[in-house]
């Protein structure tokens, strides 16, 4: 009866596991939502990202995060014509950008990781939107 007892407790403990791995807390994080402020004298962009809806009062949190000199900054946008990138139509391509680029009303998703001076952005996606000409 015991062996029984002690295999049942070994196959919870495996089946518990991975749920246990999951609720591990991670120093990467990411955010998405609009540059509301670029401050290029101290490095740092703050996004505001509207977070669950909880009703009429809901306010977006907003983050700053440090830019680097490693910090990957990309602007991603539809490519024109007939032949994107991978052979798709109107697909989208990551075109290179400065950290001197970043404007205030841009939506960027921020990959952070935490360092011993806060928050620092490993890379940041840009998309801005276009202006689409209506054929007449």
């Amino acid at each position: 009866m015991s062996r029984i007892a002690l295999v049942c407790v070994l196959g919870g403990l495996v089946l518990a596991g991975p749920a246990f791995a999951a609720t591990e807390t991670s120093a990467v994080r990411k955010h998405s939502g609009v540059i509301v402020a670029v401050v290029p004298n101290a490095g740092t962009i703050t996004v505001d990202e509207m977070g669950p809806w909880a009703g009429p009062n809901s306010t977006p949190v907003r983050e700053t995060v440090a830019i680097t000199s490693s910090t990957t900054i990309q602007l991603d946008s539809r490519s024109g014509g007939t032949g994107g990138p991978g052979g798709w139509p109107g697909g989208f391509q990551a075109l290179p950008l400065r950290a001197s680029e970043l404007r205030s009303g841009d939506f960027a998703t921020v990959t952070i990781e935490e360092s011993r001076g806060g928050p620092v952005a490993a890379s940041i996606a840009v998309v801005r939107p276009s202006t689409v000409t209506a054929a007449k």
